[in-house]
């Protein structure tokens, strides 16, 4: 229905700005798994608890989730608002 009423072009509203938000939440996600471990105690990285590593993800999925969330909400606009064009 899409590439019937708006053309190929139509299935890519919005992508920019998603990939703007999976870019911001994945290097998040990924690059503050590690510090978040230490800043919890880990000291020696082969015998993690799994409680530590389950909050560490837990914060580094968080904090990328609420920075990420802007870039989320934009790509839901960019689509909404194109699409009434």
């Amino acid at each position: 229905m899409i590439v019937k009423n708006e053309s190929l072009r139509g299935l890519y509203k919005g992508i920019t700005a998603s990939w703007l938000r999976e870019g911001i939440y994945s290097s998040l996600r990924l690059g503050l798994y590690e510090p978040f471990k230490e800043m919890l105690g880990e000291t020696d990285p082969k015998n993690t608890p799994l409680w530590m590593k389950f909050v560490a993800g837990s914060m580094s999925g968080f904090v990328g989730s609420v920075v990420g969330n802007p870039a989320d909400l934009l790509k839901v606009r960019m689509q909404a608002w194109e699409g009434q064009s």
